[in-house]
């Protein structure tokens, strides 16, 4: 097993002010890893980077359609979102849809991510609801999938509910694991958390790029769900976020999601392969910096794509006052498994 090894370092002026140390796996669809840094097989839990696979039984299991769930539906079930208008009426449009009353979503409440609808919210006098909270377009469709199928809603976060039976079982499936090989904690929605090496993390990445190896019904899910981040990427984060810019580059190239503490997943669709990014320390922007140098070094970036992206890649270090006072720079080089 490799240690984990310095992906992005932050200077400041002439010194280097922090490192964050990290794993990084590229896993094409056949599971065969093609490059990494730090310990591919390093686990940890996948967080919210799980959620595009997460939102593929909501078209499986038919909820999709029988409650007429658009694109851009499918795309807030995918999402960490920032509570943007357009995010919250869309997550209370699939409720709506699906005859589910607000009150059951079980995701706790926080106040938007997005400093503007902050505000907005305060200024109104009201206060953030489960709504606000960014996991909330996955509760809404998992709510759609048991109303859809009969199951109770009111515990639907619950390991042991018909639900996270199914959504177990259709991890296991994408990561090539047995179900016990999983593990299993609890994210910061109440909802499981799963647990398993960056690698597998990347080859469900992979798979869900390209729908290998999968079912036609899985298939068509997959498709569907990297369809949605690409045609509506401000549904899956919001405005001057990594997510949301990477999944709006021409040519439909990328779904991206990150999760907490320092994970982050692409699928580069036209080359076949997943990448995940793990930072041991939690640090999101470093992780999302990561995954950038990543692709570039993967000669998948375009000149556009990396000016585009160049704020994400290497973002500014600034003080209280706004000035820059240095910067972020990934500082790896990936290893080739194939020497």
């Amino acid at each position: 097993m490799s240690e984990a090894t310095t992906l992005v370092k932050a200077t400041r002026d002439e010194l280097t002010d922090r490192r964050h140390r990290g794993h990084v796996a590229v896993v094409n669809v056949d599971g065969e890893i093609l490059y990494s840094a730090g310990d591919p097989h390093h686990r940890t839990y996948m967080r919210s980077s799980a959620k595009p696979l997460q939102a593929m039984p909501v078209i499986e299991t038919g909820a999709a359609s029988a409650f007429g769930l658009e694109v851009r539906e499918v795309a807030v079930a995918c999402a960490s979102h920032s509570a943007q208008p357009e995010h919250v009426e869309t997550v209370r449009s699939i409720l709506t849809k699906a005859g589910v009353d607000e009150v059951k979503l079980r995701c706790g409440s926080h106040p938007p991510v997005h400093e503007a609808s902050r505000v907005d919210l305060y200024r109104r006098g009201d206060n953030p609801s489960s709504v606000h909270s960014n996991c909330s377009g996955k509760h809404a469709s998992m709510l759609a999938v048991c109303q859809h199928m009969g199951w109770p809603t009111d515990d639907y976060r619950a390991s042991g509910h018909p639900l996270q039976q199914l959504l177990l079982s259709h991890i296991a499936e994408m990561s090539g694991l047995a179900p016990e090989d999983i593990s299993i904690g609890i994210d910061g929605c109440g909802l499981p958390a799963y647990g398993m090496s960056v690698a597998e993390m990347a080859y469900m990445f992979a798979r869900l790029g390209r729908a290998s190896g999968l079912s036609d019904r899985k298939a068509a899910s997959a498709r569907r769900v990297v369809q949605a981040m690409q045609t509506h990427p401000l549904m899956v984060a919001g405005e001057g976020r990594i997510c949301t810019a990477l999944n709006a580059r021409p040519g439909a190239r990328f779904a991206a999601k990150g999760g907490a503490l320092g994970v982050y997943c692409v699928c580069a669709v036209d080359e076949g392969f997943g990448l995940a990014v793990k930072i041991e320390d939690g640090n999101g922007q470093a992780a999302g910096a990561a995954a950038l140098e990543a692709l570039s070094q993967l000669d998948v970036l375009t000149q556009k794509d990396e000016e585009a992206l160049d704020e994400f890649w290497h973002p500014p270090v600034t003080n209280v006052l706004q000035d820059v006072v240095g910067q972020v720079h990934p500082t790896y080089h990936l290893r080739s498994s194939r020497i």
